[in-house]
């Protein structure tokens, strides 16, 4: 009898113990991909707007623009010479005229392009483009130099 006490004392133990230790043992909640973007998006949903970011997941704001800007190396539209080959997040939240929705970028500025990617309406946001191409193969991370809106969507972006 002693040894059966024994055994079930033990036996108790130990499934106490394993299910405390199976409780600690679950794995960390993931960081969430995108938190400042989306909620970025949200803010700011269906404003008209595309956004660029010199860091990772919107951060650090380089500009904002209702409308094309075909060349961010000049001094003029919303995106000027310093915010060019900088943008490593971007941000879609708009519509443009006429329901053209999807925004182009480009490597190269106006005159000449190495490649396109596309941030599709849909898509809302790209937080991390170090995950994306242009059509010549490059990596899209501080490499755009232009935007414009359009209609379609080549080389869509995630």
């Amino acid at each position: 009898m002693r040894r059966i006490r024994a055994f079930l004392m033990v036996a108790a133990v130990t499934a106490a113990a394993g299910t405390m230790f199976a409780g600690s043992a679950q794995a960390a909640p993931e960081r969430v991909t995108g938190a400042n973007c989306d909620a970025l998006y949200r803010t700011h949903k269906d404003d008209g707007y595309f956004r660029a970011f010199d860091a990772v997941d919107c951060r650090e704001l380089l500009g904002a623009a209702s409308g094309n800007d075909s060349n961010w190396v000049d001094g003029t539209g919303p995106f000027t010479g310093s915010d060019n080959d900088k943008a490593t997040s971007v941000l879609n939240t708009g519509t443009y005229a006429g329901g053209v929705n999807n925004v182009l970028l480009y490597q190269g500025a106006q005159g000449g392009s190495n490649g396109v990617g596309c941030l599709a309406h849909g898509e809302l946001y790209v937080d991390d483009l170090r995950d994306n191409t242009f059509t010549g193969g490059a990596n899209a991370n501080n490499k755009i130099s232009r935007h414009v809106w359009s209609s379609s969507c080549t080389n869509p972006w995630t």
